[in-house]
């Protein structure tokens, strides 16, 4: 085993820096030893919170994380056609050119129900929630999502 720090991880549709991660040798190929789930968990609080605006592919790793056909976070979440959702997710690692309060409900929506799953990130809610007012929301594409583990 070995230690890699940073180490990118692509594996949810965008790039996500991680510290300190323990590596395998499996086969000849050093690969990451992590909790994909507690790294999908850490990273839809991170898009939350993010300054910059949200790229198409997080956009489409909200959805998935959610478990969410098109149509559904179409119409529950945001409240547009589902081709729109689709044609934002296209944007792939660009930014979308979604309304940015459609982005900010996106992100409460987030908030709201990480909430409501873990009641230690629900006191945390109305902090975030007076971050996300605050944010100004760079116009620009983030190059990789940093948590912690």
């Amino acid at each position: 085993m070995k230690t890699e720090e940073p180490y990118i991880y692509d594996g949810l549709g965008f790039p996500v820096r991680l510290d300190q991660v323990d590596m395998v040798l499996i086969d000849g190929e050093w690969l990451p030893k992590i909790d994909i789930q507690a790294v999908a968990d850490k990273a839809i609080l991170a898009l939350g919170a993010q300054e910059q605006r949200l790229t198409g592919n997080q956009l489409k790793f909200i959805r998935s994380y959610f478990s969410m056909a098109l149509r559904q976070f179409a119409e529950t979440v945001v409240n547009e056609s589902h081709t729109a959702v689709s044609k934002w997710e296209k944007f792939g690692d660009d930014i979308t050119n979604m309304d940015i309060n459609i982005e900010k409900i996106i992100r409460l929506y987030i908030f709201e129900h990480i909430s409501e799953v873990n009641a230690d990130k629900g006191k945390h809610f109305l902090e975030q929630y007076k971050g996300l007012r605050n944010i100004s929301l760079v116009k620009t594409a983030p190059k990789n999502l940093v948590l912690a583990l």
